[in-house]
């Protein structure tokens, strides 16, 4: 549609409400059953339903003469569901001795109703009526329920009578019996019980059938009933509203509210993606750190809605997490509040934050944490749990943080980092008081912080020339790879500071999560993607001439990347265009041009410091003003407006005609002198000959 004034309204409908049977209308529906194969020509023979709970049941008569039932099948359900005798005071499930009906249950389909009506038309109007309930009804199978209940019971009868049998009438001797008083039930154990299923099921098994006639959709009966979907008007007054349009919207159609007593529990690690982008910004990144532990910020940057500030990402996060490594981890006060205990050992709240800080701080200067070094007086299941959270298990090496420290953070926000370990200093103060530290740790902390930031710019790695004849990949070390995958015992031999090799395994599809590789320079690492750089090699021997033909060479590859990338999708993210790019790596030769060393900057200049498509002239286009007519003067503002702009939108023209000249032109006018001017696409007005041939 080009323009939304151009849609007037065709026809009007009074809607009318009635509410006679708001509280009473059910919508059923039957999922497994075809629309050519309703139930509405089988025989209804009871109908029941617990009005609260909104569950209907409605039992349907089998055609036990048909060649199609089977007779003793039949039979043999019914002699296993209610017993071969008749002479128990229980009423039997099937009354004729053989399986001869048929019993459809209702589950919820709707969590909420209150938005759906259901709505008949007559003489004109629209007439509304509230839906009470949607459900789906689906056939039960109760009488396997109670066969296997009788099985059980005869069984256990069955034992005790032989037990009784096999027993002297002698007087059993007297033994000692333990009494246990119920200790008062917690706010937290009395909540846990009442979301039991044994606890939900007794409540539903509470409140009673209420039985009702079914009448099908053609008997008499019904059409008294269905009178009652109209709304009886006749000699109202009709009420006047005198609220706005858009209030009378929300109240009309008021926004769904989240239910949240009635969705299931979810477990603690799984967070819906749906939910949380209906949440704030400060609700969403504290969901993700709770639920996460560990995130780099790159990656939280990913999972937050498009067009996030990363400033007020950063403030936010900054409430929820301390700084660990580059890395951000979920605080101890928001994992642990106040009054709560550990639901391993019992252990407080205050003890399990003193604890858990205690080994963030050995992790921001250390990479590997030993147990024994760690243990701050807490259970072992604590600590273990608190381990798992940032750091996974080495053989040999202790726990290593989950993570390689991020220094592309660290570079991009110093002020950020700053205030982190003026934060951290505070912490050491009272962490050195509890757990009784030298005065020197918080010194050699830092120098050991220092050190471990600067790892991997301080150890060059060089390419090992291999025959290519030989199947097995050694090391520096000497070691074969095989031998080395032997001594890996958790199965994550992929890190990259633990094998040099001539062959590296790159996962395309992870890079994004790893802000380390993904602004690489040249001076600070010598390893850019899993290539060895060789930099360093090629501006030996002439000099600056070998130095300007590979610099020369790289732009080339990278604008040869821009332009293949573009030309398979129009529009792309930098986090996208860096994923592709080391995909491309992933697939190239060793000591490729692109290993050399790319930086995002250069990445962004490959994409933005060329014309697409190049050497594209701009066109001069010519229109004519004056034809003569009254209309000139709309024809001239037209264009001045496109003097500033290469596209319009027509209400913004219409007004710009009004503000100049008042009523003189009327809107069909300003339309008419648009299509004869221009060509719409959208909602937008384009000059004809202009229009981009991309959209």
């Amino acid at each position: 549609m080009a323009d939304e004034m151009d849609d007037p309204v065709e026809h009007e409908v009074d809607v009318f409400l009635s509410k006679s049977l708001a509280t009473n209308l059910y919508v059923l529906q039957y999922p497994l059953r075809p629309v050519h194969m309703s139930y509405e020509n089988m025989q209804h023979t009871g109908a029941r339903v617990k009005p609260l709970q909104k569950r209907v049941e409605l039992e349907l008569s089998l055609n036990t003469r048909s060649s199609n039932y089977a007779k003793s099948k039949g039979e043999q359900i019914a002699v296993n569901t209610d017993g071969g005798n008749k002479l128990t005071d229980a009423e039997p499930y099937f009354a004729s001795g053989m399986m001869d009906k048929q019993v459809l249950g209702s589950i919820p389909s709707a969590a909420d109703t209150g938005r759906y009506a259901v709505g008949v038309l007559k003489n004109g109007e629209l007439h509304l009526t509230p839906v009470h309930a949607v459900v789906q009804m689906r056939p039960t199978f109760d009488y396997l329920d109670r066969a296997d209940a009788k099985h059980k019971a005869e069984t256990a009868a069955a034992a005790k009578d032989a037990g009784d049998s096999s027993q002297d009438e002698a007087e059993e001797e007297a033994t000692p019996v333990t009494v246990k008083f119920a200790r008062p039930e917690s706010e937290e154990a009395k909540a846990r019980r009442m979301a039991s299923y044994e606890y939900v099921q007794r409540r539903l098994e509470e409140e009673p059938w209420t039985s009702v006639r079914f009448q099908n959709l053609h008997d008499e009966q019904v059409e008294p009933e269905f009178q009652h979907l109209f709304a009886s008007h006749g000699g109202e007054k009709t009420q006047q509203f005198q609220s706005a349009p858009a209030d009378y919207l929300k109240q009309l159609m008021p926004p769904a509210a989240d239910d949240k007593e009635e969705k299931p529990a979810m477990p603690d690690n799984v967070l819906s993606l749906t939910q949380l982008r209906n949440m704030p910004l400060a609700d969403q990144v504290r969901a993700l750190l709770t639920n996460v532990k560990v995130m780099r910020f790159s990656q939280l940057m990913e999972l937050l809605p498009q067009g996030t500030d990363p400033q007020a990402a950063l403030r936010l996060l900054q409430q929820v997490a301390v700084m660990v490594q580059g890395c951000w981890v979920v605080k101890s006060e928001v994992l642990y509040p106040k009054e709560t205990c550990s639901a391993h050992s019992g252990v407080s709240s205050e003890h399990l934050i003193r604890g858990r800080d205690f080994i963030m701080w050995k992790f921001t200067h250390c990479k590997y944490v030993v147990r024994k070094e760690i243990s701050s007086g807490l259970p072992s299941e604590d600590v273990k749990d608190i381990l798992e959270q940032m750091s996974r298990l080495r053989t040999s090496k202790g726990w290593e943080f989950v993570f390689n420290y991020d220094r592309d953070f660290v570079e991009r926000h110093p002020d950020v980092v700053q205030r982190q370990r003026l934060l951290w200093d505070a912490k050491f103060q009272s962490l050195a008081k509890q757990f009784k530290m030298p005065k020197d740790a918080d010194k050699k902390a830092k120098e050991a912080e220092l050190a471990l930031m600067n790892q991997n710019i301080e150890r060059p790695r060089r390419r090992r020339a291999s025959s290519k004849s030989s199947p097995r990949k050694r090391t520096l070390s000497g070691r074969s790879m095989s031998d080395l995958s032997d001594m890996e015992t958790d199965g994550t031999a992929d890190r990259k500071d633990s094998v040099d090799s001539t062959s590296v395994k790159v996962e395309p599809m992870e890079v994004c999560g790893e802000p380390e590789a993904n602004n690489i320079h040249p001076a600070n690492g010598p390893l850019n993607n899993g290539l060895p750089s060789n930099g360093g090699d090629m501006d030996k021997g002439d000099g600056g001439s070998m130095k300007l033909g590979k610099d020369a060479l790289l732009k080339r590859e990278l604008v040869a990347f821009a332009k293949e990338t573009l030309g398979k999708r129009q529009v792309v993210s930098l986090s996208e265009v860096k994923r592709l790019f080391y995909l491309k790596l992933s697939l190239s030769p060793p000591g490729h041009i692109l290993a050399s060393g790319v930086s995002d900057r250069m990445l962004e200049e490959a994409f933005t410091s060329e014309e697409w498509p190049p050497k594209t002239q701009p066109d001069t286009t010519f229109g004519l003003v004056r034809q003569g007519d009254k209309t000139d003067k709309l024809r001239k503002l037209l264009f001045e407006m496109f003097e500033a702009s290469y596209r319009v939108r027509s209400p913004t023209f219409i007004t710009r005609v009004k503000e100049s000249f008042g009523v003189e032109f009327s809107e069909p006018e300003c339309k008419r002198v648009l299509r004869e001017v221009c060509e719409s696409h959208g909602a937008m007005w384009y000059l004809k000959g202009t229009i981009p041939s991309h959209s």
